[in-house]
Formats: C-alpha cells, structure tokens, sequence
C-alpha cells in the first residue's frame, strides 16, 4: 500500500530530493515513480507551491484522485463561501504553534455538519491549493483547496476558488442517501466512512456508492444513535483503526482494528474519564503516533469543551489498552460554542514537525461558523 507523499516547506529552495519522501517512510524505492507523477503533473504539484508537494493515492493503476476531481459535472454541484482568519491564540503549549485559520460562511444551507475530514489525499485545482474533502452529518462530500502561505513560516491563509464542491454519498445496496456520517479516512486506497444510527463503517466505491464492511459485533443492534464510530483512521500496517463515541468496555471505550482479512473485527480499549469522548483521529505521517480529537458535552446549557489527545501507535495492537495523554486544549483557540469533530495531519519538510488541522461541526446551525484551525505541533 503506498501512501503518497505530502508536504509543506518554508523553504522554497529546500532541495526536492529531500521532500521526495514517503508518508510513512515506507517506501523508498517508490522515489524514481514520485519524481515521474511530479514531471508528468509539474503544474498541479510543483513551481508554484513555495515548497508544498502534493501526490495523490494510486488506486488500481490510475490516479485515483484525478478521477474523482473529473466526475461528470452533472452529478456535481457547489456553493459560495466565505473565508474569514481566525484570531491568533494569545498563549499556546510549549511544541505547538499557531499556522492559521479560518471561519467558513455562506448563505447555502449545505455548509455545516462536518464530521470528518481529509486534507491532501487528491490533487488540488488550484494553483498553490491543498485539496480538502470533508463528509457531512447530512451525507454529502465536500471538497475545496485551502491555501498556505509557506513564507517565513507555514501559515493557512484561504480557501480557493470560494466555493465548496458538494457530492451525495449513497448506499450502494439500496441507492438511497447514506446520511449521518460522523468520520472520514482512507484505507486500501479509498475513502471509508464510519456512519451513526444505522452504525457501520463502510468503503466509498463506484463514484459516491457507499458499500459497508463487517460490522463490528457491539454494534450490531446498537440501539444509541450517538455512541459508535467517531474516530477512524488507518494504521501503518494498512489496518484501519475505529473508536466509539460511547460504546463502554472495561472502563474505557471499545475500540476496534480491521486488516480486511477475517469477518469481524478485533477489539481493544481506549481509556476514559467519563467526560471526553473520541470525535476524530488521523496519524502522523511518520506513523509513530495516533492524534484523537475529543469533545465533552454536558447539556444544550452548557458550553462545549474540545482539545487534542495523542497515543503511540505502538501500541494500538490487539486487546491492548490505549492511554491517551493531552496535547492541547482547543477551547482558548476556538471558543466555547466549538465542537470539534474533524482532524487531519500533514507532514512538514522538517521530519520532526507535524501540520495538524482540526474541523467543527455546527450541525447547521446558520449563525456558527464552520472553523478550520492550523497548528504546527512538533512532538
């Protein structure tokens, strides 16, 4: 399985060769192929990024993600935006710092309800742009590039062309609209989707037909709307990784790995204090870590709280038990009305230094913006 590679740089003249790595650092054989896609798309991924590389998935011999940016326009639609900077946060934690932000707005009701998101994964199309794909409650798919400055330092500056492109996921089976979708990932080069109510995780094939894996057996019945997968995101091994939002085992939360191979899932726990829950998750392009956003929601009267949480992915194997510690608390930098759902990572030309984006979901509520902040975070 490769990876693709993405990369942000301050440094423009920072030779090629040393931005030519894997995602995970997996693959080094793989470079002369990258340098290859770059020539063949120097316009898409190179000359005019200031330093930001971008090479999409390959998925049964094409290029994945130009065939999704090349869906029939009939079966696409998008709507105007507004993107306004995010203040910067006036303190932040020692390994972290502010790259930017912004609130989304618009007059079109689809903007809002974003539960998962994936930066990168498919070239942008636009000129400096890093696409982004976002999944909604609602079931539609959003993508849009964000804009970075990389001079002095790496810093997300907008969204171009200020429209968002929206698509419908669809159950394959019965061809109705596959709504609910709370996270987002890619696994065996494609995107899968964990979906509450009807809960399930399932694998985007056939355009936006959305086919479901195994169901994991605590889910199977699940009778609470809200308490499956929140969090999905896939592991060095290729494995892909759920944790629920309130499926308790053993004091903690249940979570689940998946290689494709057996019918079910096998399962392990995520630590709780009974006040935060899972909401999101990515892992660092180096693999070694696994960053978990978590929310804790009392009551309608009371505010929201969100921060950032990170795990070794050492040790998420099998029966084992995963203790999370904080990176970060969001509420200074987004506000108390926040509810983070959404995170994504990108790795820097400086192999130390992460590039995290974190996503809210306003659950349509018109007077709250969509927020996309930028932290670069250097474990």
């Amino acid at each position: 399985m490769w990876h693709g590679v993405r990369e942000l740089s301050g440094r423009a003249g920072r030779r090629s060769d040393r931005m030519l790595r894997n995602r995970r650092n997996r693959a080094p054989a793989l470079v002369p192929l990258l340098r290859a896609l770059i020539l063949a798309f120097g316009k898409a991924v190179k000359g005019s990024f200031g330093g930001l590389f971008l090479l999409c998935r390959l998925v049964g011999g094409l290029l994945w993600g130009l065939a999704f940016a090349a869906a029939p326009a009939a079966a696409q639609d998008t709507f105007a935006i507004a993107a306004t900077p995010l203040p910067k946060p006036y303190e932040l934690p020692d390994g972290v710092t502010w790259a930017g932000g912004l609130a989304l707005t618009s007059a079109d009701p689809r903007l809002g309800g974003i539960s998962g998101m994936g930066v990168g994964l498919v070239p942008a199309e636009t000129e400096g742009g890093v696409r982004m794909l976002a999944v909604t409650d609602s079931g539609s798919l959003l993508s849009g590039d964000l804009l970075f400055e990389t001079e002095p330092s790496i810093m997300l500056t907008g969204l171009q062309p200020r429209t968002l492109r929206v698509e419908q996921l669809t159950d394959a089976r019965t061809g109705l609209r596959a709504r609910q979708a709370e996270s987002l990932a890619t696994w065996q080069q494609r995107l899968a989707f964990g979906f509450e109510a009807n809960h399930r995780v399932g694998v985007m094939h056939r355009g936006t037909k959305i086919s479901n894996l195994p169901v994991p057996v605590a889910l199977r019945g699940l009778s609470a709307k809200k308490q499956g997968v929140e969090a999905l995101a896939t592991l060095p091994d290729g494995s892909l990784l759920a944790i629920s939002e309130g499926v308790e085992r053993e004091g903690g939360l249940r979570a689940w790995i998946y290689d494709g191979q057996d019918d079910d899932w096998r399962i392990l726990v995520y630590e709780w204090d009974q006040s935060f829950a899972p909401t999101g998750a990515d892992v660092t392009p180096d693999g070694r870590f696994l960053v978990v956003s978590e929310r804790k929601f009392v009551s309608m009267r009371e505010p929201l709280s969100n921060r950032l949480m990170v795990v070794p992915v050492e040790d998420i194997t099998a029966n084992s038990r995963l203790t999370p510690r904080k990176i970060i608390d969001l509420d200074p930098i987004l506000g108390a009305v926040a509810n983070v759902e959404s995170v994504a990572i990108l790795p820097t030309a400086d192999p130390a230094e992460f590039l995290i984006l974190v996503a809210t979901d306003n659950n349509y509520i018109t007077m709250l913006p969509t927020m996309i902040a930028a932290l670069l975070w250097r474990p």
